[in-house]
């Protein structure tokens, strides 16, 4: 308590007979004016909460690479200036988009609404900051609203809400998607880190280099294999060809030669049989051939006395005059 506080102190009145004192032992003292505001903000909490306003199963996933946020905040205090600081240590691409907007005070709570609502129907922004430094209740007061509560939980993009310090909890932090102690964390939990992302790309390609390097040694290795199996398959098969060309050209050797001989015994029968048919070969055995007037006499009765016959001998002709005829029986 500081001299010039407005409280509302609870106790009970004491008289001192004696001295004539009167004095007041307190048994509670409260600040006057927050202890009624600070009952409506839990009576508040308790409804939105059995509504769903307030449930996980309703909150909406960060984006982790966004390209836009939208920020709704005063265009002139520190918070702003923090969160800009923070996202450009972080990630110099990403756009921020600023809704200003009164962050206490009258009309407070409808600018808020108003922000959220506009940076919402922005199709490039991706995630949404409310934000504001630290006050005391009456300060954070639009943030326990119950139209800026709504509007944050209605919202069709994630919201993150850094409002306030770290022990400050409002009901924009338990409608928001993810509640941020700080402005600043709220900016880091936005932004993210583009000098990291590049390195671990970076470092990402390398390790991909060189398990690639590694696959492609293993590969080759492999294939090395294969072709030497092949090889040494076809080499087998080659040999086995050969020996198996080998068998079947000794076999077909084998076959003419048998063939051949049967051929050449052959051609000899038909010589043999051809030979012993030639009329020469017949006459120089010691035969003859006999014809008369060109044809043959081969039997006494074929001729006449007095015919005259041709004998055809092995080396020449005798002509002859029939003189006499006996039949041999």
């Amino acid at each position: 308590i500081n001299n010039g506080d407005s409280v509302i102190v609870s106790g009970r009145l004491n008289y001192h007979t004696r001295l004539g004192k009167l004095s007041f032992v307190a048994s509670k003292i409260e600040p006057y004016g927050l202890g009624e505001l600070y009952k409506k903000f839990l009576e508040l909490k308790a409804r939105l909460e059995s509504e769903g306003v307030f449930s996980e199963e309703n909150k909406k996933p960060i984006p982790r690479f966004a390209k836009c946020v939208g920020v709704v905040t005063s265009e002139t205090g520190a918070v702003i200036h923090d969160i800009i600081n923070v996202a450009r240590s972080k990630n110099p691409f990403t756009d921020i988009l600023l809704y200003p907007v009164k962050v206490q005070g009258e009309g407070a709570a409808e600018d808020i609404c108003r922000g959220i609502s506009y940076l919402a129907g922005v199709s490039k922004v991706d995630v949404i900051i409310v934000a504001r430094g630290g006050g005391s209740l009456e300060d954070l007061a639009p943030f326990n609203t119950e139209r800026v509560a709504r509007a944050v939980f209605e919202c069709n993009k994630p919201i993150v809400s850094g409002v306030g310090h770290e022990t400050d909890f409002t009901l924009c932090d338990f409608a928001s998607d993810l509640r941020a102690p700080t402005p600043s964390v709220a900016s880091d939990l936005c932004f993210f880190d583009y000098y990291a992302e590049v390195e671990r790309l970076r470092q990402y390609s390398v390790n991909n280099f060189s398990r690639l390097e590694e696959r492609y040694a293993r590969e080759v290795e492999k294939l090395r294999g294969l072709v030497s199996q092949i090889v040494l398959e076809q080499q087998a098969k080659a040999q086995e060809s050969r020996h198996s060309l080998i068998d079947i050209s000794n076999k077909i050797s084998a076959a003419a030669d048998k063939m051949l001989a049967d051929k050449t015994k052959q051609l000899e029968i038909l010589t043999s049989n051809l030979n012993a048919a030639n009329p020469m070969a017949i006459l120089s055995r010691g035969f003859s051939k006999v014809t008369s007037q060109g044809k043959p006499v081969v039997s006494v009765k074929n001729a006449s006395l007095g015919d005259e016959l041709t004998i055809k001998l092995k080396d020449g002709l005798i002509y002859s005059i029939v003189k006499d005829i006996k039949e041999v029986k």
